[in-house]
């Protein structure tokens, strides 16, 4: 393998994972704007259920994204996306989380699993492999 086709690959692993952060916030986004054409009113428990649940249908596009997108080793880039979204669910848990009741932070932490293996799960079932 030329150096050219591992830094062709090693780009196009780097943009799936980055393209499945940006579906991420996109899907997420479109809840929140949603929750606001709903007239849903901000805080309280009913809104951080719709939050939660939107953040779960978000970080399930996300990892679909990814492992759609990986140029190879689809299951390695749905960890590191795991990763990334657990270091970035981590550290908004460890600055925010008494701001919010506990449920809700141990939901952000413990359905990231859930998130990354559905979305994975979900993008193998009809995968072509590639070739090069």
């Amino acid at each position: 393998m030329t150096a050219g086709h591992q830094l062709r690959i090693a780009s196009r692993a780097l943009l799936a994972v980055l393209a499945g952060l940006a579906g991420m916030f996109a899907a997420n986004l479109a809840g929140s704007a949603l929750a606001t054409a709903l007239r849903l009113p901000a805080g309280g428990s009913p809104r951080l259920g719709w939050d939660l649940s939107w953040i779960v249908l978000s970080g399930i596009a996300g990892a679909w994204l990814v492992v759609r997108l990986a140029p190879c080793a689809p299951r390695r880039h749905a960890l590191a996306f795991f990763l990334l979204v657990l270091l970035m669910d981590g550290y908004a848990v460890a600055k925010l989380g008494a701001d919010f009741p506990p449920w809700f932070s141990a939901g952000l932490l413990l359905t990231l699993p859930l998130q990354v293996w559905l979305g994975t799960r979900l993008a193998l079932r009809r995968r072509v492999p590639r070739n090069g």
